[in-house]
């Protein structure tokens, strides 16, 4: 072998060995660049009748943790849950009112801070739109640190919604009494005391607007339509958005459909509604 050969033969090896170092810290690299707790985030929470606020789905984030509290996050967050309507169906100061207290130390569906994360981002079946489209990650904890910063009560309600919905063991003489707002509203034929016993009243008004729109405007807007009354009944029931503003309304599958039938044809007919 002359001495030029050789020479190739060890440029050869030389060039062989380099580029193996330089796969292998490729990927290495690669590994440490992407641990396998970030590499797939989970996908965001969906059910049956699903309400995305201001109609926009919230993105799939990876599991919360609690980030760092700042010293004003409760206070922004107070002014979120007011200006996102949460009071609507929460009540003032989250204690309550057609939605659960949020204040009692009760959580249907957790109260850890990144399980009420979860129900403020994505919501939650019943009535809760999932809000992480419109207030994004930072604005749902704000939230939760303005839940949490609230005093729990001595002394808290022991019926809880799921007893309220139960039918009552029956009264001397076999005759059973409707305990639920609902079941109540089911039994009278006036659509007022409906209106009032379903708790439509918490964000709506004849008159004016509220948290959603007034019925003498949903009477002028749609009284005249084909068909208006059944795509009206069907909308208390599932909920929806993106008509009257930004605000969605939840569903009302709590609402006998008798009581929905009675109250949406009094907002489309009744003379007091259309004046």
């Amino acid at each position: 072998m002359n001495t030029r050969t050789a020479s190739s033969l060890v440029m050869v090896a030389l060039a062989a060995l380099a580029a193996l170092a330089a796969s292998c810290g490729r990927q290495q690299t690669a590994a440490a660049a992407t641990p396998s707790e970030t590499v797939t985030p989970p996908p965001g929470m969906r059910y049956e009748a699903h309400v995305n606020a201001g109609g926009v789905t919230p993105p799939s984030v990876p599991l919360p943790r609690r980030p760092a509290s700042g010293p004003n996050d409760a206070k922004s967050g107070e002014g979120l849950f007011y200006s996102m309507n949460c009071d609507g169906c929460h009540g003032g100061g989250a204690s309550g009112d057609v939605g659960p207290s949020l204040v009692d130390g009760r959580w249907r569906y957790g109260g850890a801070d990144e399980e009420v994360f979860q129900s403020i981002f994505y919501g939650r079946p019943k009535g809760m739109p999932a809000f992480g489209g419109v207030l994004g990650a930072n604005g749902a904890w704000m939230i939760v640190s303005y839940l949490k910063s609230q005093p729990v009560a001595d002394v808290v309600p022991t019926t809880n919604y799921e007893d309220l919905m139960k039918p009552a063991a029956p009264a001397a003489g076999g005759a059973v009494r409707p305990v639920s707002a609902a079941s109540e509203a089911a039994q009278t034929s006036d659509p007022r005391a409906q209106i009032a016993q379903s708790g439509c009243t918490a964000c709506h008004a004849i008159d004016k607007k509220v948290v959603g729109p007034a019925f003498r405007d949903v009477a002028a807007k749609y009284h005249d339509m084909p068909g208006v009354q059944q795509r009206l009944e069907a909308k208390v029931k599932n909920g929806g958005s993106g008509v009257w503003g930004e605000t969605p309304m939840p569903p009302n599958s709590g609402v006998p459909d008798a009581a929905i039938h009675s109250i949406v044809g009094w907002i489309l007919t009744s003379p007091d509604v259309r004046k």
